[in-house]
């Protein structure tokens, strides 16, 4: 019997590290776990004139809704998870109270904070605090995080959250050698926690027991509440760094699977997604498997964080651009730095491949950085998209290498062996912008990315 286990462990690695992985997608009540009491899906959904501690909806699809009433079960995800990404969009009510259970165990509070100057755990996006039924009462809670700022929007308005979480880490024995940790939750663009240790489950956590892997809840029970356009990435990952060594960036071994994901733009499915990119491993090809005329935008994007280090890699164009790009230029792109990997387009800064513009600065989403120029900074003003040109055109015929050096919150891009640009400075939510996953893109057009390593230092 247990060499017949051996046997279909590794029949299942064997497929888990062949194949290539899209991010999860919860768009329906039934990819979650059943019975879902009285949740509902709808579609149109606001605030309610009336009584604006309830929220009003029409029939449909999209959106999910704990009840006619704003009172329901747990909505469980099917899926364990180990280290993960999470996003989701949400919707309160005046005064209204959700959370989020990561494995079930570790909530961050949903909360009507709107206008809250005070704040502490229970505020929109706080990390509840711990709870011990053995000591006296005015004891029993203790820890518990508040969020670093106030980024919460008002009752009736989509907010945007996404987590990045790291589990429990146990020996053989079973023995807890690591402690969980979200590595950021995002609010609304904002970062309001990094690198919090949770030294164990908080209140009104399943069980007390901390485990590798379980599903998370969506809270239902504590007044209305929506949400939509649920993301999941699964992070888990068995890769530790080498420093100093040069190594492939999309590992795709036999033991953990693929460093990356396919994440392409609007309601692409799983199956367009392994179309528009093919990872031979030792070739990353863009749109040279899609057949149609017109195409989305997407990312090949890492599992993994990346903070110090240089990248290299060479890339050539194809022959065939898609709509809506079908008589311009090819264009695709090096993001690195991406606080969040669930978006075909993240916020990140970018190292720009384009057809003339190979080596330009982009800064995508809210992350920002300035220009360092002979010893002078350059400040760049601060949208959603601002740009600084390369100082010079380095570009030729047929294969190009990129070589990216990231130290921190600065960088260097050099092209075909010249320093063509650098920056630093770099910003994301309010905080120094010093690691991130890394991608890259193809956008309308066939690219070919090969020899692409690594070294961490």
């Amino acid at each position: 019997m247990k060499q017949y286990q051996n046997k279909l462990l590794l029949v299942l690695i064997t497929l888990y590290a062949s194949a290539s992985f899209a991010q999860i997608k919860l768009e329906l009540l039934n990819d979650f776990k059943q019975p879902i009491g009285s949740w509902i899906e709808v579609k149109a959904i606001s605030l309610d004139t009336l009584n604006t501690k309830e929220l009003s909806f029409s029939s449909g699809k999209g959106v999910f809704v704990n009840g006619e009433k704003g009172k329901a079960k747990y909505l469980v995800s099917k899926k364990e998870y180990r280290d993960m990404e999470l996003h989701l969009e949400f919707m309160l009510p005046k005064g209204s109270n959700s959370g989020i259970y990561i494995q079930s165990r570790y909530e961050i509070q949903l909360f009507d904070s709107w206008g809250a100057t005070d704040l502490t755990f229970y505020d929109c996006g706080g990390i509840q605090q711990r709870w011990d039924e053995s000591k006296p009462e005015a004891e029993r809670g203790y820890g518990g995080y508040a969020p670093r700022t106030n980024a919460c929007k008002a009752p009736g308005e989509w907010q945007s959250l996404d987590v990045i979480f790291k589990a429990a880490k146990f020996n053989s024995s079973g023995e807890k050698i690591k402690n969980a940790q979200f590595d950021k939750v995002i609010l609304n663009g904002v970062v309001i926690h990094d690198n919090v240790e949770l030294s164990g489950p908080t209140k009104g956590a399943l069980s007390k027991i901390e485990v590798a892997s379980a599903p998370f809840r969506l809270q239902g029970g504590h007044g209305p509440v929506a949400f939509k356009n649920i993301r999941v990435r699964d992070l888990n990952h068995i890769r530790l760094s080498k420093p100093n060594k040069w190594v492939d960036l999309f590992q795709n071994r036999k033991e953990t699977g693929p460093n990356y994901d396919f994440i392409v733009h609007g309601d692409a499915t799983a199956e367009e997604a392994n179309a528009m990119f093919e990872y031979t491993g030792k070739e990353l090809k863009g749109m040279y498997k899609w057949q149609k005329t017109a195409a989305p935008y997407g990312i090949a994007v890492t599992k993994k964080a990346y903070k110090s280090y240089d990248l290299k890699f060479e890339f050539k164009w194809g022959k065939r651009c898609f709509e809506p790009r079908l008589e311009k230029i090819r264009d695709a792109g090096l993001l690195y730095h991406c606080p969040i990997g669930t978006y075909a387009w993240p916020p990140s800064l970018e190292y720009q491949i384009q057809e003339g513009d190979c080596g330009d600065l982009w800064n995508i989403m809210g992350a920002h950085c300035d220009v360092l120029k002979n010893g002078e900074i350059i400040k760049i003003e601060k949208r959603d998209y601002s740009s600084s040109k390369k100082w010079t055109d380095e570009e030729k015929p047929g294969w190009n290498k990129v070589l990216l050096k990231v130290r921190g919150n600065s960088a260097k891009y050099y092209l075909n062996g010249v320093l063509i640009n650098e920056i630093t400075n770099a910003t994301y939510g309010g905080l120094s912008l010093k690691s991130g996953f890394i991608a890259l893109q193809a956008e309308y057009a066939e690219v070919i990315y090969r020899k692409i390593k690594i070294k961490e230092l």
